[in-house]
């Protein structure tokens, strides 16, 4: 395999360990911010959208 495709491979593999390792509300936080992203898209589209309020932990 080229050395370029089996950086890219290892850089996904490192990036899937890391998000693994994120607290349960780190990763809602991630996909809530996913959801602001992809809204103005899809509601573009004329697809109806509502992103998840969810209140940020006390720290």
């Amino acid at each position: 395999m080229k050395p370029e495709i089996e950086k890219l491979f290892r850089a996904r593999d490192a990036r899937r360990v890391r998000l693994a390792a994120l607290a349960f509300h780190e990763k809602v936080s991630v996909v809530v911010q996913l959801q602001r992203m992809a809204a103005p898209i899809l509601r573009a589209r004329g697809k109806r959208v509502r992103v998840w309020s969810v209140p940020q932990p006390a720290p």
